[in-house]
């Protein structure tokens, strides 16, 4: 008789061991739960909207007058046949039988001073379409100024 009254006893007490210890897993904020445990909590507000940040331009670009490009849109060179793509924050050129986007100014007009070039806002074309489908269009209606650019790159017609 004593030998089943410590059977069951230690029966019991090993139920209640994993009884506990499944019922303590289950109560964290693990897999399938919503949340995160406290000791995670603090560190989520120092990586929020830190990613890319140096793709990230806020303002216009460096060459942009100070008053008058608030808005954000396409802007053509006629003078040296590349765009800057205001949605994407960089410059559409021709390259190698391309068009090309690059993120910093290229090699060949970074000489240029882009604060005084001839440019011409591209207004009636919306920022989610890309700027080099309208070449043709735009330089129909803004051909280059002879004399101001030899940069001796071949545009597609």
């Amino acid at each position: 008789m004593k030998t089943l009254k410590k059977i069951i006893s230690l029966f019991l007490i090993i139920s209640l061991i994993f009884v506990m210890d499944g019922y303590a897993q289950g109560r964290g904020n693990g897999h399938g739960k919503k949340g995160h445990p406290k000791e995670y909590k603090h560190h989520q507000g120092k990586y929020k909207g830190k990613h890319h940040q140096a793709y990230r331009q806020k303002g216009p670009p460096p060459w942009a007058p100070a008053h008058g490009y608030r808005a954000k849109q396409h802007v053509y060179f006629p003078d040296y046949h590349f765009f800057y793509d205001a949605r994407r924050s960089g410059y559409v050129y021709w390259n190698n039988g391309n068009w090309a986007f690059s993120a910093v100014l290229p090699a060949f007009i970074a000489n240029i001073d882009l604060g005084n070039a001839r440019m011409q806002v591209m207004s009636d074309i919306p920022l989610n379409v890309r700027p080099e489908i309208y070449y043709d269009d735009y330089y129909r209606s803004y051909p280059p100024r002879r004399g101001v650019a030899n940069i001796n790159i071949h545009i597609p017609f």
